[in-house]
């Protein structure tokens, strides 16, 4: 194996050669057609049987030559709604609802508040936000306060009454 004493840079310079790439041309251009890419990865889902499915995508599956195109479908992320937790603070009459909604600007959010629940919605280029968020209180919807910080939106209202205990309490042994 002669090429493990070759200097760091000839290894690297054969690397680029082996995925057809030039490393005298500099920077890798996306129009440039005598470069050449490849993306290899695989999602996992769950069947409609509740078994999970593995799926390989990509140009560099194992039996392909390396560059070539191949129709790929796009793999889409499966939709979920932002994450949300909802406070409520009985001693300080306070409901605080906080909404993960990374990427959007604070002007494309959009709150509708009633007694009970709190619809948000928002967009950007690549996702829509759409969530129905239960209070699980009765609140005053004319008291809303929101702040958008770091991908973070921050809700808060005043509680009409405080939420009955309706639960049991439970032995622990």
């Amino acid at each position: 194996m002669s090429w493990i004493n070759d200097d760091f840079e000839k290894i690297i310079e054969r690397l680029f050669r082996q995925f057809g790439v030039d490393p005298a041309a500099g920077p890798l251009s996306q129009g440039d057609p005598n470069v050449r890419s490849w993306y290899y990865g695989y999602t996992m889902t769950m069947g409609p049987d509740g078994k999970p499915v593995v799926r390989e995508y990509g140009n560099g599956l194992p039996g392909q030559a390396w560059g070539l195109p191949v129709e790929t479908p796009r793999v889409e992320a499966p939709q979920t709604g932002p994450l949300t937790q909802v406070d409520v603070d009985r001693d300080q009459m306070k409901v605080r609802v906080l909404v993960e909604m990374p990427g959007v600007t604070k002007e494309s959010i959009k709150v509708n508040a009633t007694e009970n629940t709190v619809r948000i919605s928002a967009h950007n280029e690549r996702k829509d936000y759409d969530a129905e968020v239960p209070l699980n209180a009765k609140v005053d919807p004319a008291s809303a306060k929101a702040t958008y910080n770091n991908g973070v939106l921050d809700l808060s209202f005043d509680l009409v009454e405080a939420p009955k205990d309706d639960g049991v309490e439970a032995q622990v042994s």
